[in-house]
């Protein structure tokens, strides 16, 4: 045989072989994630889980194979136990859930996991004579399991919320949320155990977290006549921080929280007109205001804590101040708090 015919023949037995290591090499996977929300304190089973859905949506788009979730909903419906002893820990359930992933599905990697939501009303912002904001926040907890070796790939948990004025929606908002943030961190963590060719998982990116902002706490003893101090320096901070090109969103469905206490708040006035009775009508003012900060992770309950401290000056005719005004100082104290923290809108 030349080597001409032999170089050919071998060629041919690759090309062969090459389609079918190259499909192997992409894993399916079986996404079973049973969801409850909890409203006016009474549990409530979700039919169709949004957490589920939302992780099932970037796996395909990362380039996954994934079960069908009508098969999967029949299972998760018709024995919830199984599924809740298994996401406990029972060897046993576990065995058994793995071997149904993989005999009936035909899935290389079981998802398994639990998500909750729970809705309350939020108070603070409710408006007389309008539908009342529900709150949802939610936590959902995850394992992926390779269905032959009973291997955990990986393990991720998130927590965040979602607002609506209807509770079953505020709290599949919430859910749903969650699962577009765990997704990228789960599929990196199965991909890592996988040679994944470029064609079957590609790169994905953790979704840019939000921010939000609760009123300040104004211990300073300074105060403005018909103004909310503290909530002003709420709305700088979120409106300095989307200018900053941040994500923002309503503090219920943030994932850091920023507040603080004005701890400052010194005005100085230096009249031009020198006279008794006069020295109203025109003078420069300077404004001096230090603000203790917090941001608080959700996720994870831990804060940063660091103080800013901003002065403003200008001037002051009839009582009318140009330059100096709270809008001003406040929207100074914001931007520096943006300056500060703008480094989180490129994280996770």
């Amino acid at each position: 045989m030349s080597k001409s015919i032999l170089f050919v023949l071998i060629s041919l037995v690759i090309l062969t072989i090459a389609p079918a290591a190259h499909g192997q090499s992409c894993p399916t996977v079986c996404v079973i994630i049973p969801e409850t929300v909890i409203i006016n304190t009474i549990p409530r089973p979700v039919p169709d889980p949004a957490a589920e859905t939302a992780i099932i949506h970037h796996f395909v788009a990362y380039g996954f194979h994934v079960v069908d979730q009508t098969q999967v909903k029949l299972l998760r419906m018709s024995d919830t136990d199984l599924i809740e002893r298994a996401f406990a820990g029972d060897p046993a359930a576990i065995g058994e859930l793995l071997k149904i992933a993989s005999d009936r599905f035909a899935a290389d990697v079981l998802v398994i996991g639990e998500a909750v939501s729970t809705v309350e009303v939020f108070e603070a912002l409710r408006i007389p004579g309008r539908a009342r904001i529900q709150d949802g926040r939610a936590r959902v907890e995850v394992r992926a399991i390779e269905t032959r070796t009973g291997r955990i790939l990986a393990a991720e948990a998130e927590h965040t919320g979602g607002v609506d004025f209807s509770p079953e929606l505020a709290g599949k908002k919430s859910l749903q949320r969650a699962g577009d943030k765990i997704a990228c961190q789960l599929a990196q963590g199965i991909a890592q155990n996988y040679p994944f060719p470029s064609k079957c998982f590609k790169v994905c990116r953790p979704p840019t977290p939000t921010l939000g902002a609760l009123p300040f706490d104004n211990q300073s003893g300074a105060w403005v006549r018909g103004l909310d101090v503290e909530q002003l320096l709420a709305t700088t901070t979120e409106t300095a921080l989307s200018e900053r090109g941040c994500r923002t969103a309503e503090v219920l469905a943030a994932d850091f929280v920023v507040t603080g206490v004005i701890t400052e708040w010194k005005e100085i006035a230096t009249p031009a007109i020198n006279i008794p009775g006069l020295d109203w009508v025109w003078r420069g003012v300077a404004v001096w205001m230090t603000v203790d900060v917090r941001v608080l992770d959700l996720n994870t309950a831990e804060f940063k804590a660091y103080h800013v401290s901003v002065n403003v000056s200008g001037f002051e005719i009839i009582g009318i101040r140009f330059g100096c005004s709270p809008q001003d100082i406040a929207r100074a104290v914001s931007t520096q708090i943006a300056g500060r923290i703008g480094v989180l809108c490129g994280r996770r």
